[in-house]
């Protein structure tokens, strides 16, 4: 069953609870795998109708609705908020997708400009010489007022003014959905940075354990217990731990750059780290495909360019037709003096209709109106494309929701297990009763799942970001009945 949407809906402008009659369609697409149809009849009419399957809840979803729509305090980390914040109003990608945003908004104003009538004034003053006497010379004034006004009989223009102000919503959209990246990139940079931090830390601890082990292998070979290979193999474990402690200082310090750079700070990478990764915020809900459909930013955007482009192919249709254009002109060739401007009765008036229409411009009309047609129907295959990669984050996200807090459950067992071990072998390489191998072996071991534990940590959190982005962020335009908070007020945005 197909499910049509008319592109030409009114909108009551954000922040306002309007609805979302494009958005909400999709979430009942018909599973017929038809092509989408541009209604012959009414170009302003299209089929979202594009393949997309049908889901009316997420496997394993909580009953009890949304996420916290604050999600980034939700982690409870102070510097985070603040670095967020400092993004939003700072961030320059940020900043130039406003200023593209108020392009955007004058341009719709120069189209709306249209609506109204044109007036121009135009002077001339002419001196000549000539004679003699009195009358010698002469001068004389030409002053000219001309109009024209098109009416908008067949609405082509006001078509073209709610092109261009879906164009603005959708400019808006993109504003808001850059917005949601970069406060996912910092958010994700941040807890990277962190868990670059702790695996220093864990190679600084490292190397201790392996100095540690160096002073017991070297009393042995003193003793006359083992021999020289043994002191050269702890030396080597060192100088690796070292090593890899130097390339995770790297890693560290460049991501703590990254986060600066999206922050507007100067990248020198002097951020003061916590000593550990927050805690994970308990999931409770993430509402319905449908709720995702009407909040995410990057959906609403197309949503506003369907609509575009479906008034593209009615104005560019609208232009086949005859206009009607009124002009008329106020003006005198040979006033004789600058007082006679005015004299009305020394003013010529003419008012003029003409009503034109094409008749032969080589098909250029025509192929307007299909080109038109096609960046429609491209537009609509834009919003399947969208639509599908929407849901194949949100999916990929609650798959590893789940088998990441498995992940984390397995490796800190490994963990507790390889320190036991570790320590218990340290003990019998004392009393002489395992190799310097083994004792080296039980470390790495230890070492290895301490690091994964900790990556594991970070994942979980960096995934719980990548849902919170695929589910739409902070809510940018909910349906009735949830908490509406576009970011563009936030940013405070008013749009005409």
């Amino acid at each position: 069953m197909a499910k049509q949407t008319q592109a030409t809906h009114q909108r009551a402008g954000w922040g306002m609870g309007s609805r979302r009659l494009l958005g909400l369609a999709a979430a009942t697409i018909a599973l017929s795998g038809c092509a989408s149809i541009i209604d012959p009849v009414d170009p302003t009419v299209v089929d979202l109708e594009a393949s997309i399957p049908v889901r009316t809840d997420w496997a394993g979803t909580a009953p009890d609705g949304l996420p916290t729509t604050n999600w980034v305090d939700s982690f409870e980390d102070e510097n985070l908020s603040q670095l967020v914040a400092q993004a939003r109003q700072d961030n320059p990608s940020l900043l130039r997708t406003l200023a593209q945003l108020d392009q955007v908004i004058a341009g719709k104003r120069v189209t709306r400009s249209g609506l109204y009538p044109s007036l121009s004034a135009s002077s001339t003053i002419r001196r000549s010489e000539g004679g003699v006497g009195f009358n010698a010379g002469s001068t004389s004034y030409d002053i000219g007022l001309n109009s024209r006004w098109e009416v908008d009989v067949v609405n082509r223009i006001r078509d073209q003014i709610a092109a261009d102000g879906e164009g603005v919503e959708a400019a808006a959209a993109d504003v808001a959905a850059l917005e949601l990246s970069v406060t996912s990139r910092l958010a994700t940079g941040w807890f990277d940075a962190i868990e670059a931090g702790l695996l220093v830390d864990l190679s600084a601890e490292d190397i201790r354990t392996q100095e540690r082990s160096l002073r017991l292998t070297q009393r042995r070979f003193e003793s006359g217990l083992t021999g020289s290979s043994d002191v050269r193999l702890a030396r080597s474990a060192i100088a690796s731990s070292q090593a890899l402690r130097q390339s995770r200082l790297q890693l560290r310090d460049s991501t703590l750059r990254s986060v600066q750079t999206l922050a507007r700070q100067y990248p020198d990478a002097n951020i003061e780290l916590p000593d550990d990764l927050p805690a994970l915020p308990p999931l409770t809900g993430i509402g319905t495909p449908a709720d995702m459909l009407a909040r995410r930013p990057d959906i609403i955007a197309v949503e506003n360019r369907i609509a575009a482009a479906g008034l593209d192919v009615d104005a560019a249709r609208k232009a086949l037709y005859p206009s009607l254009v009124i002009s008329g002109g106020v003006g005198d060739q040979a006033l004789n003096s600058f007082g006679d401007i005015f004299d009305l009765k020394a003013i010529a008036f003419s008012l003029s209709e003409s009503l034109t229409a094409p008749i032969f411009q080589g098909g250029q009309l025509r192929a307007q109106v299909d080109a038109q047609r096609a960046a429609l129907d491209a537009q609509i295959q834009t919003y399947a494309e969208t639509v599908l990669t929407a849901y194949l984050e949100v999916e990929n996200a609650l798959d590893a929701e789940q088998r990441l807090a498995a992940r984390e459950a397995a490796l800190q067992v490994s963990r507790d297990e390889a320190v036991v071990a570790e320590e218990r072998l340290e003990l019998r390489y004392t009393e002489g009763l395992a190799t310097i191998l083994q004792l080296l072996d039980a470390q790495t071991r230890r070492l290895n799942a301490e690091g994964q534990l900790i990556t594991a940590r970070g994942e979980r959190l960096a995934n719980r970001v990548r849902l919170h982005v695929a589910l739409g962020g902070s809510g940018y335009l909910a349906p009735d009945g949830l908490q509406n908070v576009p970011p563009v007020e936030f940013l405070g945005i008013e749009l005409p």
